[in-house]
């Protein structure tokens, strides 16, 4: 393997340095290192441009031109694109202030929960109207399938 800062001679070291938190490998022959160690700093300027990679185009939305940087330092988004253009990164963020991101099938469970909580809701008012009229035979029908109800989902009555 030749030295990758003179290509001449043949690497007989390695040099690992990290920039930016990358770790980068460098094949050095004898003479390059010994000009490294001892601060030859057009060798080294070499080695650190090889190692520093050109940064990636800044991500803009479309729309409203907001750039995430803007949204890292100010918290909010500039308007409804941001949400799509942005999601990687915003659900990269989420997930570290509240835990997993909501999943589909999670979004529909919940969706079910609310709608056995109206239900129940429901039953519960039609029951104590019914207790009011003094229909108490409606009244244990609506209890009976109040109790019913929540112990499909393994709640307690309450």
């Amino acid at each position: 393997m030749k030295c990758e800062i003179c290509g001449r001679r043949e690497a007989t070291a390695t040099v690992a340095m990290v920039v930016n938190n990358k770790k980068t490998v460098h094949p050095l022959c004898t003479t390059c290192r010994e000009r490294i160690q001892r601060g030859g700093s057009f060798f080294t300027q070499m080695v650190m441009l090889q190692t520093i990679e050109a940064p990636e185009p800044e991500l803009c939305c479309p729309v409203c031109n907001t750039a995430w940087a803007d949204i890292k330092r100010h918290g909010r988004v500039g308007c409804a694109q941001c949400y799509q253009t942005f999601a990687p990164q915003l659900e990269t963020l989420m997930v570290r202030l509240g835990g997993e991101p909501q999943r589909q099938d999670q979004a529909s469970e919940d969706a079910s929960v609310d709608e056995k909580e109206q239900k129940l809701r429901q039953l519960r008012e039609a029951m104590f109207a019914a207790v009011n009229a003094e229909e108490y035979e409606r009244a244990a029908q609506l209890r009976d399938e109040i109790r019913l109800l929540e112990q499909e989902g393994g709640e307690a009555a309450e």
